[in-house]
């Protein structure tokens, strides 16, 4: 059975582990990069957890997901889901979309009137699990930075 907790500051340490082993597992599906993120200071791990909801999904005490939601800066009215990531062993169990229905459940309680995501084209599972969960695509798109420019990512909204 998969356990969602959101996280708070004290829980940094948690974070940043299950935070690395994703960008270590999928290095093109993030913005950032594991060598950007393993030079993060305490105070900024901290600053990440204060300012947005973070969930992690666990089963039998082993954290097994992570996902983030924020307010979007520059869009007004909206939030963003951001950071998702399902560890390898624990695909196909349904955790993915629970830490996504518990980031549309956050944005709900907090009166956005959307919620944005960026997927990256090759993504078809993924894109897939956003579609039946309602996310539309909205027309932007945009590459990833260097050193991933190459990735084309597509931005999907879900009405609030």
């Amino acid at each position: 059975m998969t356990q969602l907790e959101r996280l708070s500051k004290e829980s940094w340490k948690r974070y940043r582990s299950l935070r690395l082993r994703a960008l270590k597992d999928a290095p093109d599906a993030f913005w950032m990069t594991l060598t950007e993120e393993e030079a993060f200071t305490l105070d900024r791990w901290q600053e990440r957890l204060g300012s947005a909801a973070t969930f992690v999904a666990s089963q039998m005490g082993t954290d097994i997901g992570v996902v983030t939601g924020a307010t979007y800066e520059g869009r007004p009215g909206c939030a963003g889901l951001f950071g998702m990531w399902v560890a390898p062993e624990a695909r196909g169990t349904g955790a993915a979309g629970l830490l996504v229905r518990e980031v549309i459940a956050w944005a709900r309680s907090e009166s956005f009137e959307r919620l944005l995501l960026d997927v990256a084209d090759e993504n078809t599972i993924a894109i897939q699990l956003y579609k039946r969960l309602g996310f539309l695509r909205t027309g932007r798109v945009a590459h990833m930075p260097a050193p991933r420019e190459h990735i084309l990512e597509h931005e999907r909204a879900l009405e609030l």
